[in-house]
């Protein structure tokens, strides 16, 4: 017999989520359509993503406004709240607080890296 299948497990630390990335739709699409390429869900591209900047470190810039799009809104689009280890999440947290941005604005930041390193 190949051990004790049915052990019970040390609890795993529950994963925390981020919050969703308002963005502007033409990024979003290209976010979701570079995911799709390498077999991710957008939610999954952005953990993984996060967890990269954590290992990087590369500091955040100033906030930058996008400009009103034709409907009026700079963010038109959403892209889901990706799961990350709680020490993921605290990096991401502790950058952003660094360069005095929100959350919001540090997954964007990620976001257009990697869009802009992908091309």
């Amino acid at each position: 017999m190949a051990g004790n299948l049915y052990a019970i497990q040390p609890k795993q630390p529950a994963p925390r989520r981020l919050p969703m990335v308002r963005i502007a739709p033409d990024k979003a699409a290209a976010f979701r359509a570079l995911a799709r390429q390498q077999g991710l869900t957008a939610s999954s591209a952005l953990a993984a993503l996060v967890a990269t900047h954590v290992d990087i470190r590369q500091p955040f810039g100033p906030r930058v406004r996008a400009q009103h799009g034709p409907d009026g809104m700079r963010y038109g689009a959403i892209l889901p709240d990706p799961k990350v280890t709680e020490e993921v999440a605290e990096g991401l947290v502790r950058d952003a607080r660094t360069a005095g941005i929100s959350l919001g604005e540090a997954m964007r930041q990620l976001v257009d890296r990697c869009l802009e390193q992908s091309r």
